[in-house]
């Protein structure tokens, strides 16, 4: 093993030991568990965040396990990728400008046989990063008081991905991962004193996942491929620690056990395809259902509601096989998303609609893919909040080959 091998082992080793959370930026975090972070590779989101249906011979795709079964000569990859984004908040009180980053992935696959493959992932699940200024009335009078929410923490997860390829247009896949982490939520009451009230809750649960895709070749330019995905629903074991302070100087802590079946992730199906034709133009589309009317959670008072997601992309890759410019090695990408949301405030669903562009530069072992992204979350004219975002996506496939015979000693 190389210096280059040993040196991606220790950073996956490093990322594998510590948590990893990514800040949302938004007020939509309050609400659950958090705000659940893209997480995907620049690909897929500069395809409308879709992928079930995509092959992945030169990347890692998170949509779907049974994806990993495409890897072909180079039979590691290795994904890296993160985000920038920049936020416009709006309400009837003004509006508020952030700008953040993190790493959003990372993540490794292995073909270690002929039909046999491997993946291991880290990735920030969900995040909490909010401060909201309101106040309280006081009961029995006309007055209020000003008080002030604030969150922060996250779940991630860390997860084994396995595929099989039945034969050459049929393959499997199962991924089985750990959802863990910690969200703090503040609450600050001023009156005569300043009340500080922080419930922190740990999350810690097992989810499984299941994929297939399909492949089928009915001329020489007309390719098909379909997938399907099952996210099975998964318990999330909660430990609330309670504590209170008065003028900074007093603090009292209560800690409790919260029962693992008021905290839970919803099951999740989805379905997609992907059409191919004369090797060079590519559209996916991807729907996907979250069962979240079924899921109750103490920490926050909304109802929740079935989610759909809805993703449209489209594909240009290069006309030449061999190229003279890099330029004519670059894919073309582009996509739109809508998602219905999964809870309502002031019986205003909370929707989100995304446009994405994409673009794919091959340099040697390495694939760079870069995406923007503008979204709306809160469609609706009665939604009190409104945000705005941009957003840069990119991710590094590092292409490599292991286990190599030798020819010549």
């Amino acid at each position: 093993m190389n210096k280059n091998k040993i040196t991606i082992c220790a950073l996956f080793s490093c990322v594998f030991t510590s948590g990893l959370y990514a800040q949302n930026s938004s007020p939509y975090s309050y609400f659950g568990i958090g705000g659940f972070n893209n997480v995907d590779d620049a690909r897929n989101i500069s395809l409308g965040n879709t992928g079930i249906a995509l092959e992945a011979p030169d990347y890692i795709n998170s949509k779907n396990p049974a994806s990993m079964t495409a890897i072909t000569t180079r039979n590691v990859v290795f994904n890296v990728s993160g985000i920038l984004k920049y936020n416009t908040i709006s309400s009837n009180q003004g509006s508020d400008k952030r700008l953040n980053s993190n790493f959003t992935n990372f993540s490794a696959a292995l073909r270690v046989s002929k039909k046999a493959f491997i993946g291991i992932s880290m990735q920030p699940a969900t995040s909490a990063d909010y401060k909201i200024s309101s106040t309280i009335p006081i009961e029995g009078t006309a007055l209020e008081y000003p008080v002030t929410y604030e969150g922060s923490g996250g779940l991630s997860n860390w997860g084994i991905s396995l595929a099989y390829k039945l034969n050459d247009n049929w393959s499997f896949g199962g991924k089985v991962k750990n959802n863990f982490g910690t969200i703090v939520r503040k609450e600050t009451i001023s009156t005569t004193s300043e009340v500080e009230i922080s419930r922190s809750v740990r999350y810690t649960g097992f989810g499984y996942n299941l994929g297939t895709q399909y492949k089928k070749n009915f001329t020489d330019n007309f390719q098909l491929t379909l997938g399907g995905i099952v996210n099975f629903g998964s318990k999330l074991v909660s430990k609330r620690e309670v504590s209170y302070t008065q003028n900074q100087d007093y603090t009292n802590t209560l800690t409790s056990d919260l029962s693992s079946k008021n905290s839970s992730l919803p099951l999740e199906m989805g379905a997609g395809f992907s059409i191919l034709a004369k090797e060079r133009y590519r559209m996916t589309f991807d729907f996907t259902q979250s069962n979240w009317d079924k899921v109750k959670n103490t920490e926050t008072s909304e109802k929740y509601y079935r989610q759909y997601v809805y993703g449209l992309g489209f594909e240009i890759l290069p006309g030449k096989k061999r190229f003279e410019t890099i330029s004519e090695a670059f894919t073309y990408r582009f996509g739109l998303n809508y998602d219905t949301g999964y809870y309502k405030i002031n019986n205003a669903g909370i929707d989100k609609l995304e446009a994405t562009v994409g673009l794919g530069i091959p340099l040697n072992k390495v694939n760079l893919n870069v995406g923007y992204g503008y979204g709306i979350h809160g469609l609706q004219k009665n939604v009190s909040i409104k945000e705005n975002y941009h957003m840069l996506n990119i991710s590094m496939n590092i292409l490599d080959t292991w286990f190599k015979k030798k020819y010549i000693d």
